[in-house]
């Protein structure tokens, strides 16, 4: 069936389970974003300076709140131990994933979570170097966040129906905003506490993000494509009617012949060989891997780290303190909407082209904000406020939630694992580098750009766009197999369809055998009877023998670009 004809919500009626087992696993996400920012918000807090910082030298009495600041270089440290242990739990969590199964991973990520908020909750009780103890508890807590996130991000990309990809894997900003906007919400409540318990409650207040992975470890179904690798058949299959429910799944066999085909195609491709990181660096992979890392810095080219400073920035422009933090809400409400608009879009339209045109008007307004920069006005902090918002929107509901879903469909089942971490860690080193230069570009004591920093945002998304074209072919719509024929045959990006509608699948379609000379296995004419599978026994290159007609139909060769 041509599932692409399905209605977002006639979608999500033909599999409610699996819909509903994917919104909980990326509650996980809610813990990323929490933990990035609950940091830098309790550090605002005047009990927690008086604490763990120093006194301050510019103090001028009186009953205001700067007693006591935290020094620059604890401040620096701790805002990169989260991102830094995230590269290091995303290297390493590929490793665990593929030795673990998907499920235990992120019970594993779980309860390291709890002890890391653990060390961080009782840092002040050292008496000496309390803050490297916190930063040891935000190391630890980064690593088993990227642990977690990669986890959850292989998992939905391995049982997720193709139709439901990209809405399902659009929670990835919303709920990282989300966790962003709980956690400021936490600490702001816990302003007027007196004492230590005031900044103890606000990092206490994360178990339950913790506790999200453990519980989903025990009653989530393991991934069916990691044990079909394991060639667990018929624990794939029960894992496959868990996730699905027995009716559906029934009904949709069509989704496990798909799993089945594409892990029997990449093992017999493999020749017995186990998948390693090197692998990712080799022929197709190289190709696949670079567009992951790609999608998962599109954020930064657009501009979101900037964004993320904006109520500062807004600041230095000329805008009161209270008019940009007003600002900084509206650009989280703006961007929940947005990424939550971006369902329909994303059904709508395809990958590659949303991230070109929304990334080609981001370039616009940019470079409009560029040039209003160049002129001293009181209207210019104003426009240049209106123009960010109007960035979040239009990257919400493109090229931001695009990405993610680019990133998790690119990589061939056999390397998915390592390739998203990768992917992250490669990703991550990249927004270090955003996050140390940015602020360079526009404080005032550097290079104090303003408004002006509009022209480096119009090269790098000009350079988003670049990449995107030269690299990025259409995927919307396709299954595993023909994705992976996609890369193997090499076809040009540009001609792999606009994705306005439907990616142009003719070349993956039944033809008269005279037209290919190397067909391919085409189980969407094989039977689904158990025995079809059950043959596979010992080396995965013995199979029983079938008709030819309906075990080797030839696929379409792909036109010569």
């Amino acid at each position: 069936m041509n599932y692409e004809k399905l209605s977002l919500l006639q979608a999500l009626r033909r599999w409610p389970r699996i819909t509903m087992y994917s919104i909980f696993l990326s509650l996980n996400i809610l813990l990323w974003g929490y933990d990035s920012a609950i940091v830098g918000n309790v550090s605002s807090m005047p009990v927690f300076m008086k604490v763990f910082g120093v006194p301050n030298p510019d103090y001028g009495g009186g009953d205001s709140d700067n007693k006591y600041i935290i020094e620059s270089i604890w401040l620096s440290i701790w805002s990169i131990g989260m991102p830094i242990g995230s590269m290091i739990g995303a290297g390493t969590g590929g490793w665990i994933q593929d030795r673990t199964g998907r499920k235990w991973t992120l019970l594993i990520g779980g309860v390291v979570s709890v002890i890391a908020i653990t060390v961080c909750y009782v840092a002040d009780l050292a008496k000496g170097g309390k803050q490297g103890v916190l930063l040891v508890g935000k190391l630890l807590e980064g690593l088993v966040v990227g642990v977690i996130i990669c986890s959850t991000q292989t998992y939905l990309s391995e049982v997720v129906p193709a139709r439901l990809r990209g809405p399902i894997l659009a929670l990835f900003p919303i709920f990282t905003l989300l966790g962003q906007l709980v956690a400021a919400v936490v600490v702001l409540l816990q302003l007027g506490t007196e004492g230590k318990s005031g900044y103890r409650v606000a990092l206490a207040s994360e178990y339950p993000f913790s506790a999200v992975p453990i519980i989903l470890a025990f009653v989530l179904p393991e991934s069916p494509v990691w044990l079909i690798r394991k060639e667990k058949i018929e624990q794939a299959r029960s894992c496959f009617k868990r996730l699905h429910g027995a009716t559906v799944a029934a009904t949709h066999q069509d989704l496990f012949d798909e799993m089945h085909k594409a892990v029997h195609e990449e093992q017999e491709k493999a020749r017995g060989h186990s998948a390693n990181y090197i692998d990712c660096f080799r022929g197709a992979n190289l190709r696949r891997t670079f567009i992951v890392v790609f999608a998962y810095t599109i954020e930064e080219l657009w501009g979101l780290t900037l964004l993320g400073h904006v109520s500062y920035f807004l600041q230095l422009i000329g805008l009161d303190s209270s008019a940009a933090f007003i600002i900084l809400i509206l650009g989280v409400v703006f961007g929940l909407f947005a990424n939550i608009a971006s369902f329909w879009t994303l059904l709508r339209f395809g990958r590659r082209l949303l991230i070109l045109s929304t990334l080609s008007l981001v370039a616009v307004v940019w470079l409009s904000m560029g040039i209003a920069g160049c002129f001293e006005s009181k209207a210019v902090p104003y426009y240049i406020a209106a123009a960010m918002m109007a960035i979040v929107i239009t990257a919400g509901l493109g090229a931001w939630p695009a990405g993610y879903v680019v990133a998790s469909e690119t990589s061939s089942l056999r390397l998915r694992s390592k390739t998203t971490g990768l992917g992250w860690l490669i990703g991550g080193i990249i927004r270090l580098v955003f996050g140390f230069t940015v602020p360079y570009l526009y404080n005032t004591d550097a290079a104090n750009l303003g408004g002006k920093i509009g022209f480096v945002y119009i090269a790098t998304t000009g350079l988003g766009v670049a990449i995107t074209w030269f690299f990025v072919p259409e995927m919307k719509g396709l299954s595993s197999s023909e994705i992976d024929r996609l890369f193997e045959r090499g076809a040009k990006p540009w001609q792999t369809g606009t994705g306005f509608r439907r990616v142009n699948t003719s070349q993956f379609e039944r033809v008269d055998s005279t037209e290919d000379e190397t067909p391919l296995r085409n189980f969407k004419t094989m039977s689904s009877d158990r025995s079809d599978y059950d043959s596979y026994s010992g080396d995965i290159n013995v199979q029983e023998p079938m008709a030819p007609q309906d075990a080797f139909e030839p696929l379409r060769k792909r036109p010569t670009f």
